[in-house]
């Protein structure tokens, strides 16, 4: 080898010796970035002046103004109504799943009220007394039998299922001015959804097809109602059969298209009715093989992360959704891990990275890093976010260690910045981290991170370089060490690098490497034997 020269970088590839690195490869690759193939310092976060609980462990911006905090993990998903006049925020991991909008969501501690997502259905049936005064002769062709049922609604008109029937009311005159029925109503055992009224059904029979339909809408607190309704003034059919709860167990709540929501407990994935987040059919419900650890929305597909095989769920409607094992021994250690990355869905798993595609789980990070390297970064304890086209990771029992995992170079890079929390923020594309309760915004300050960069180890047999040259903007900001045989035979420091090329001391050795260091911005580093060769 006569010379050593570099004019593109990049990050650590730690499964791979040092002396078989790539020429732009590094041993070490602290608090850098390598934009166009330059080296040059991550930016430093920029405080916003939002201050938050410092215990927050889960951050969520509303209406792009408002942050809401969370002290556990939790999952928040905007409304999927258009327009949609209460701007609600829908969330598990909380306790029972929730609901909160912008009537009630203000506070010190913001959401400070959410209502139970999901509407239950009425405990009591309706019980009914029949009034009748009439004049006309019984005629029993006209005897109507008919039965009571009744719904609770939001104050936001989300309508839940129906109660029990009421017991068979007979009606000798029906339709006559004098009949009326008088019906009992009771009030919802615990009202936590925010259960402002009710609406009242009755059995109805046309062209030989009977149904319920509606007889009013009354105040919750209402204890009576009484129906003197004529059947030809009876209004919609009742429509919410099946608009059950969402499991008070069910977590990771994900939007998918078409106005879909998804969640889970233990091995079922659960699936709401378009555009109705809080209608959760018993009968959307599917299994898995595994205890399921995380889910992410792709399109028209649910990507499903167990502690065994991943599985895909497709469909456009939730009542169509079929499920797809994928035979790909790739289990998911972290629910924080999962990451949509330039269109891929990136998760941690024992032995590394994967991304997830429809035709399996592809290990992302084989080459680069073992099983046993992977698990010093502690993977269970991942939690990541996408960051202009890269995976971003803080891990450790604190969060206390980050690095970058850049997916086209395949490669890490590791940076001094601790977090407890953050938030990608589509509108403004930032990402927000959350230390201690101090909000700040990702690599948006005017200064910079200070870098290490060390090259690979290059063999050159009983070699003397004697001269180097360092080329980029602002290189004054950086310093360089040069090694022989892991002795250090130059330090020039910060300041010291100047524009040209400068002499090495005349030093023989087998193994040579360089470290830069600092914050300018280094385009090429060139050790040669002469200065024709640098030239």
């Amino acid at each position: 080898m006569s010379s050593i020269y570099i004019n593109s970088f990049s990050g650590e590839m730690p499964r791979v010796d040092a002396r078989h690195l790539p020429n732009e490869a590094a041993q070490i690759a602290k608090g850098c970035h390598f934009y166009q193939g330059n080296l040059s310092p991550l930016k430093l976060p920029k405080l916003t002046g939002d201050h938050v609980s410092s215990n927050t462990k889960t951050l969520f911006k509303y209406l792009n103004q408002h942050w809401f905090t969370w002290d556990k993990h939790v999952d928040a998903i905007n409304s999927p109504v258009a327009n949609d006049p209460w701007q609600r925020v829908y969330f598990t991991g909380d306790g029972y799943p929730k609901v909160t909008n912008n009537g009630v969501f203000s506070g010190a501690n913001m959401p400070a009220v959410a209502f139970r997502l999901g509407v239950q259905a009425p405990e009591v049936p309706i019980i009914g007394v029949v009034t009748e005064d009439a004049t006309d002769e019984v005629d029993p062709n006209d005897d109507e039998s008919r039965y009571y049922t009744h719904t609770f609604v939001t104050e936001q008109g989300e309508e839940g299922p129906p109660g029990e029937a009421s017991s068979k009311i007979e009606i000798l005159y029906p339709d006559e001015v004098g009949t009326l029925v008088t019906l009992a109503l009771s009030p919802p055992n615990v009202n936590a959804s925010n259960i402002t009224h009710r609406r009242i059904y009755r059995t109805a029979t046309g062209g030989g097809i009977a149904d319920y339909l509606l007889v009013a809408e009354v105040p919750i607190s209402d204890s009576t109602f009484v129906d003197n309704v004529t059947g030809d003034r009876l209004g919609a059919p009742l429509e919410t059969y099946d608009y059950e709860m969402p499991d008070q167990n069910m977590v990771g709540l994900t939007a998918m298209a078409n106005g879909i929501f998804a969640g889970f407990m233990g091995n079922t994935v659960c699936f709401s009715n378009a555009y109705l987040p809080y209608a959760w059919p018993s009968d959307y419900q599917m299994t898995t093989e595994h205890d399921i650890v995380a889910i992410v929305a792709m399109g028209n597909s649910l990507a499903v992360l167990t502690e065994g095989y991943p599985w895909i769920f497709s469909g456009v409607t939730p009542e169509s959704m079929t499920g797809q094992k994928l035979e790909s021994n790739q289990a998911c250690v972290s629910a924080r891990s999962a990451v949509i990355v330039n269109g891929t869905l990136i998760y941690a798993s024992p032995d590394g990275l994967v991304a997830l595609t429809g035709s399996g789980a592809v290990p992302l990070t084989a080459n680069g890093i073992t099983r046993e390297q992977w698990q010093t970064y502690q993977p269970e304890t991942i939690e990541a976010y996408f960051q202009e086209g890269r995976y971003l990771v803080f891990y450790g029992t604190l969060l206390d260690s980050a690095f970058i995992f850049d997916p086209t170079s395949a490669d890490f890079r590791h940076f001094d910045v601790t977090a407890n929390c953050g938030f990608n923020s589509l509108i403004d594309d930032a990402l927000y981290l959350c230390q201690n309760g101090i909000i700040s915004r990702w690599e948006d300050a005017e200064g910079s991170m200070q870098y290490i960069w060390r090259s690979k180890e290059y063999r050159a047999p009983d070699m003397s370089y004697s001269c180097a040259r360092v080329t980029g903007k602002a290189v004054e900001l950086s310093g360089i060490k040069i090694f022989a045989d892991n002795n250090e035979i130059l330090h020039l420091l910060p300041g010291d690098i100047p524009n040209y090329a400068f002499r090495l001391p005349s030093i023989r050795g087998d193994r040579w490497e360089f470290e830069l260091y600092g914050s300018g911005e280094v385009h090429s580093v060139s050790i040669a034997v002469s200065m024709q060769e640098i030239r």
